[in-house]
């Protein structure tokens, strides 16, 4: 007989963001875009831009990675880079109106995934799971910053 998996916060939480994540792509291979490029267009000021600098802890990519996502994103002219005058270091990223227009696709996407949560599962269980996580992530976080100054970080980290 096969032994039963203990279940565990973190694979509960990985299993869900996975199911998660595979819905929202398949929503956005149907607008020709992938999750990743809505999380980044959701991200730019719709009026003032970003910085590309700002957006990229956000996402929490790699600098190759994203370099490849806003390559795609200006060829797919959804965006457009502009150097920063003062310093010629940063990149401020436009949408254009064919990139607001995706973003505000990919909200509306988001919403009424909400909203279909809110009516099925009720807004008392969403907050409270809001709460848990925000917990869950300040006691991940209080252990990371334990284990960095005990000088347990791995040297891949």
């Amino acid at each position: 007989m096969p032994k039963k998996h203990t279940e565990t916060v973190d694979s509960k939480l990985k299993t869900a963001w996975q199911v998660v994540s595979r819905m929202y792509n398949a929503e956005a291979a149907l607008h020709n875009a992938t999750i990743a490029m809505a999380h980044f267009l959701l991200n730019v000021d719709s009026t003032q831009g970003s910085y590309a600098s700002d957006i990229a802890p956000q996402l929490g990519m790699e600098q190759t990675s994203l370099t490849r996502l806003i390559n795609s994103l200006e060829e797919k002219e959804l965006i457009v880079r502009e150097t920063d005058k003062d310093d010629r270091r940063k990149t401020l990223i436009r949408l254009t109106a064919k990139g607001i227009a995706q973003k505000n696709e990919a909200k509306e996407v988001v919403r009424d995934f909400n909203k279909q949560l809110e009516a099925r599962i009720g807004a008392k269980k969403i907050s409270a799971l809001f709460k848990t996580i925000d917990q869950i992530v300040e006691i991940a976080e209080e252990r990371y910053r334990s284990n960095t100054q005990n000088g347990h970080e791995t040297q891949n980290s």
